[in-house]
């Protein structure tokens, strides 16, 4: 058996509705391959910092732009000064808000396939009407580039690192903060 430091999970559906953990049960493995180098950080079982996390080299990209179209779309009912964003088609979309994303990065987790840490989290922020919002996005490797994918809605800036509740994350990694100053939690 591993150590318990190095011992990390990923969410997988288990093969019968019968099983007590349906939908999703914890499926643990050995991390220490990662875990015992210096490029990345145990945050909890499930994520960890990437201390050479890839950037997003292009927030102007039409996946991109799209994908955080699908969310406002879907966030109309919590913020709903987005209507206008969510009725305009792609085209207008994105040359609307082309160079008018920015992103932090949050976290990683590790794939269910491949138990790799390569999953990345970002916040991409926008304003829009004089209000500044943030939107969840999960980055995955695809092909020779990326796939980004929904984690959420969209809120006013400051929700995630505020009220969701907080997690750690690498702003309050480079911050000098532990995991459990930020949720309250031990390490």
């Amino acid at each position: 058996m591993w150590q318990q430091q190095y011992q990390m999970y990923v969410l997988v559906t288990p093969d019968s509705e019968d099983d007590p953990e349906w939908p999703s049960k914890k499926k643990w493995f050995d991390a220490s391959e990662w875990l015992k180098t210096s490029q990345y950080i145990k945050i909890d079982d499930a994520h960890l910092i990437n201390k050479e996390y890839a950037p997003v080299d292009n927030l102007n990209d039409f996946s991109i732009m799209l994908k955080v179209q699908e969310v406002i779309k879907d966030s109309v009912r919590q913020e709903p000064n987005l209507i206008n964003l969510a009725r305009i088609d792609e085209q207008d979309f994105f040359h609307l808000m082309k160079d008018g994303f920015t992103y932090e990065y949050l976290r990683t987790r590790f794939d269910q396939r491949t138990l790799k840490p390569i999953v990345d989290y970002f916040l991409i922020l926008f304003s829009y009407n004089g209000v500044d919002y943030e939107v969840e996005l999960l980055r995955t490797p695809y092909k020779e580039g990326y796939s980004f994918s929904c984690a959420g809605v969209v809120h006013k800036a400051g929700y995630w690192h505020g009220v969701s509740p907080a997690g750690y994350s690498w702003r309050e990694y480079l911050a000098g903060q532990s995991s459990g100053d930020v949720t309250g939690e031990e390490r």
